[in-house]
């Protein structure tokens, strides 16, 4: 695990369910916190600790120990009064960085008034990636991690195969942190460094969206 960055996700839906795994997939310490049993129950294989928690219960959340975390990601977007009780739970435990999903610039506000220090438009994003897609852009983004720095996800441009990372002098060329591959459905993270990018490799990059943007497109 990366024992550098925990993460709690307070409401497990599609959204933050879908963000918690992907979390723990990249070997992010991360607890999911949602009312519904079920979908605890269904998560507790796929994420480092999943939790069951009325978070209008303060006896409840007082347990779940959020002073522990770095950031805390608020997945509900659809309820504005368990998105708020979320934010505030996560700024009455000082956690440094809170994430908020919002459906409306309005909701927005709300919540950054509330303490939350960055705020997500996920249908938003999305309608960005799939605009990406049909214009045959290489590039997918996937995780903010601040206003200026992401996690991005680009399919390998056809002049890096055959190459490793050290050939392309990669990090110095793009300013751009190579911190996994994805391979026929795997994610590699060791020993990358000297790895033979593939045709169909995708690329796992830390790093600023601008200088991201300029691999768009690249061949």
């Amino acid at each position: 695990m990366n024992a550098n960055l925990s993460v709690v996700v307070l409401g497990a839906g599609m959204f933050g369910s879908s963000l918690a795994k992907k979390l723990f997939e990249l070997d992010v310490e991360v607890m999911a916190v949602d009312s519904d049993y079920d979908v605890i129950n269904e998560l507790a294989n796929e994420v480092t600790a999943a939790v069951q928690c009325d978070l209008f219960d303060e006896k409840a959340v007082e347990e779940l120990g959020l002073s522990n975390f770095d950031v805390a990601i608020i997945g509900i977007g659809d309820d504005l009064e368990s998105s708020i009780i979320a934010t505030l739970a996560a700024k009455d435990h000082n956690i440094p960085r809170i994430i908020a999903k919002a459906n409306s610039h309005m909701q927005a506000r709300i919540l950054e008034k509330l303490g939350a220090t960055q705020i997500i438009f996920p249908e938003i994003d999305m309608g960005e990636r799939l605009a990406r897609s049909l214009s045959g852009s290489n590039f997918m983004e996937y995780l903010h991690f601040s206003d200026e720095y992401t996690i991005m996800e680009i399919q390998a441009a056809n002049s890096w195969v055959g190459k490793d990372l050290i050939e392309l002098n990669f990090a110095n060329k793009y300013n751009l942190m190579v911190v996994a591959f994805r391979r026929n459905g795997e994610t590699i993270l060791s020993d990358i460094a000297k790895l033979k990018i593939q045709d169909d490799d995708h690329l796992v990059l830390l790093g600023k969206y601008e200088d991201a943007e300029k691999l768009e497109g690249l061949s």
